[in-house]
């Protein structure tokens, strides 16, 4: 499919309403987890939405074969997050954190507190009970997902002979099932299907309080009982208030299934799917206090002067970097003027401005790991009336123009030895009327770090 009328006119042919805002949700998920070309995830929502539970990179949480650790130091990388090797001096063990469900135990065994995160370690050991009834080690598809996909095909392509739901279905075979940590679980129904998922409002709970942040999540397997979880949480000013020490609570503990993350030429990963999908409510809390005093210490705070971009209305600067003795945390502010729901929803629009992806380099020009996070989003209508929308909201419910939108974002980027400067070019993406991405660079914010 070349252009994303003809996608949408697909999704209308299959009775799949994908409207504007939900289209651009697409688009900014799959900006900020992974790069790859969006068009083919549309083409994929559109044919095998309703036989598979598809999770984009974008979600609450990504449950990965990448994950895990390398001498003790977790690998989050297929996010860009890369961190120095001074990760083991940082991490504090942790005693006395445990839930239990007959013989499943899930151990709270370390944290680690830096500027803008903190993770956490879980060790989980399975009965052989659990860990059969969530089938781990097994294809997440099953004969009833297979059958499922050859009625579909029958149905929708009237006995041709094309079979995409089957086809995509069986690639799916070598995908198997692993552990997943869900936290504030509720009993839903979704599909015909009961599930746990968060609660809506907030995913982690902070000196009492609740909050919704960025987080994520990596999964290793130690033997065909043991699983090593280490859950990663974005913490801004905005949730820590300048904190240096904070506990956090999180409740109502699920153990599920979920499929490993595997790599693919298009970078597609399939999660799960209804007739896998495994869920057991151990239930309990963890609550344990966090510092990241030492890693402040050795914190190197830096504010740029001249370190922004111009495109258009839009002005990005870069407001902060703070060195760490883990990675490096630029925070860039955007502010856009003369916004109005045209210039936000349409590309036909003369101050449309596309997706925006930071690439980021070394003195040398080198690349270095990086993954960029978007945690708060403003507007200030012409009246003056603010308000906070979710992020990577375009109003599309609205109808407004001569407003100004306010944007902070976070860029984690790898600290490598001998870094002395960073550039941080943001670099436009958007499809043109032909259905043709283009890329625009929109110019460099370059920092002395020493």
């Amino acid at each position: 499919m070349k252009d994303i009328e003809k996608i949408l006119e697909t999704a209308s042919q299959k009775h799949i309403d994908i409207p504007l805002k939900v289209e651009h949700r697409i688009q900014y998920t799959l900006q900020y987890k992974n790069k790859n070309d969006w068009r083919f995830y549309m083409r994929k929502i559109v044919t095998v939405m309703a036989s598979m539970i598809i999770v984009l990179i974008g979600s609450v949480s990504v449950y990965a074969a990448f994950g895990g650790t390398v001498e003790g130091k977790p690998i989050f990388e297929w996010i860009g997050i890369k961190f120095s090797d001074e990760y083991e001096d940082y991490k504090v063990n942790v005693e006395g954190q445990e839930i239990t469900y007959d013989e499943t135990k899930i151990d709270l065994v370390s944290t680690v507190g830096d500027e803008g995160f903190t993770i956490l370690e879980f060790d989980v050991k399975l009965s052989k009970e659990d860990k059969e009834y969530l089938r781990l080690g097994e294809s997440i598809v099953t004969e009833e997902d297979l059958q499922r996909a050859k009625e579909m095909d029958e149905k929708e392509y009237n006995g041709t002979g094309e079979t995409p739901n089957y086809n995509h279905m069986s690639k799916a075979k070598d995908t198997l099932n692993t552990v997943e940590l869900i936290f504030f679980g509720q009993e839903r129904e979704e599909y015909g299907r009961t599930y746990y998922a968060s609660e809506p409002t907030y995913n982690v709970i902070i000196d009492n309080e609740e909050f919704w942040t960025k987080t994520t999540q990596t999964v290793t397997k130690i033997s065909d009982y043991e699983y090593k979880v280490y859950q990663l949480f974005l913490l801004t000013d905005d949730e820590l208030d300048n904190k240096e020490n904070f506990k956090i609570t999180l409740n109502n503990v699920v153990l599920a299934n979920t499929g490993e993350k595997k790599k693919t030429e298009s970078g597609m990963q399939t999660v799960n799917t209804p007739n896998n999908a495994r869920y057991i409510n151990i239930g309990g809390n963890f609550e344990v206090e966090v510092s990241k005093e030492k890693a402040i210490q050795n914190t190197k705070v830096i504010n740029p002067e001249n370190a922004s971009v111009s495109y258009k209305k839009m002005t990005k600067k870069v407001e902060e970097i703070k060195v760490t003795p883990l990675q490096i945390i630029a925070k860039i502010t955007t502010e856009i003027d003369d916004v109005s729901i045209q210039s936000l929803s349409s590309n036909r629009n003369e101050d449309y401005i596309g997706l925006i992806d930071f690439n980021v380099y070394d003195g040398n020009d080198e690349p270095l790991s990086s993954c960029q996070y978007e945690v708060k989003r403003t507007i200030t209508y012409q009246d003056g009336k603010t308000e906070e929308w979710a992020t990577g909201d375009i109003g599309t419910a609205k109808d407004f123009k001569n407003a100004t939108m306010y944007l902070t974002e976070y860029v984690i980027i790898e600290k490598k030895e001998n870094l002395d400067s960073i550039k941080i070019v943001p670099v436009e993406r958007k499809v043109n009327s032909y259905g043709e991405e283009e890329k625009n660079i929109l110019g460099e914010m370059n920092v002395k770090l020493y």
